[in-house]
């Protein structure tokens, strides 16, 4: 009985000292939080939309300006192509270019004004549309809120017809363009993502001369003009991005 009693009191004592030798329980590790999205990356992508505008066609006699022979009038059509561009990111800024040629079959016209022959008509068209513009943007995380703005190129062609025949004068114009925009990087992996925008430009092609010299079509004559041409595209694309940047983020969903 007494070699019971000392055993169980050697065990008592030795069971602080096997628990204080047992290691200790590790804490639970969690797990790090998602990298934000990074827009460090070049990209191509196709885009199309409705493309709005107005022209007007003013006689031009040598260096004088003479009176409006259609009025100002309305342009429409659709506008679709592709783009090719770069961004980078720093912090929540965005930094970056865009060149985009689209196709677009935007025209209007008007019946010429008096004193000018009222059966005569006039006509403005553009054929293609191409732009290149810097972007400056901000961040919030996969989405991106951007200002734009830069050059455009324009191949346009004014037409002059009556009932009996017509004359068409086509030239490239050179101008101005800027707007603004919206993209959300909706799918992403290590090798870059897919993004869709949504943006709005303005073009100002200012006004250049057509039909110089006048051309005689039967008893009707094509004057000398200078024709205004601005340009309101809407469009929508999708675009894929390649990412270049030292510490690629992953975020699918």
């Amino acid at each position: 009985m007494k070699w019971l009693l000392v055993a169980a009191l050697t065990a008592g004592l030795a069971s602080p000292a096997v628990a204080a030798d047992a290691p200790a329980a590790k804490p639970p590790v969690k797990a790090p939080e998602p990298a934000a999205f990074k827009w460090t990356s070049c990209y191509v992508g196709v885009q199309g939309g409705g493309s709005w505008g107005k022209s007007e066609h003013t006689a031009r006699a040598g260096d004088a300006s003479g009176p409006t022979i259609t009025g100002t009038f309305n342009l429409t059509g659709g506008v679709a192509g592709g783009a090719f561009g770069c961004d980078f990111q720093i912090e929540k800024t965005v930094l970056g270019f865009e060149n985009d040629a689209s196709w677009t079959n935007k025209h209007g016209s008007a019946q010429d004004l008096p004193p000018f022959n009222g059966a005569g008509l006039s006509s403005t068209r553009e054929r293609w549309i191409d732009m290149f513009r810097g972007r400056v943007g901000y961040a919030l995380d996969q989405f991106l809120i951007y200002g734009t703005a830069g050059i455009a190129f324009a191949g346009t062609e004014v037409t002059v017809s009556n009932p009996a025949a017509q004359v068409t004068d086509s030239k490239t114009r050179t101008g101005l363009a800027a707007g603004l925009g919206g993209e959300w990087a909706a799918w992403t992996d290590t090798w870059g993502a897919v993004s869709f925008k949504l943006e709005y430009v303005h073009a100002d092609f200012g006004s250049k001369r057509y039909v110089d010299p006048a051309v005689p079509i039967g008893a009707f004559t094509a004057i000398t003009r200078d024709v205004r041409l601005t340009d309101d595209i809407v469009r929508a694309g999708i675009n894929v991005r390649f990412n270049w940047d030292d510490k690629p983020i992953v975020t699918k969903f």
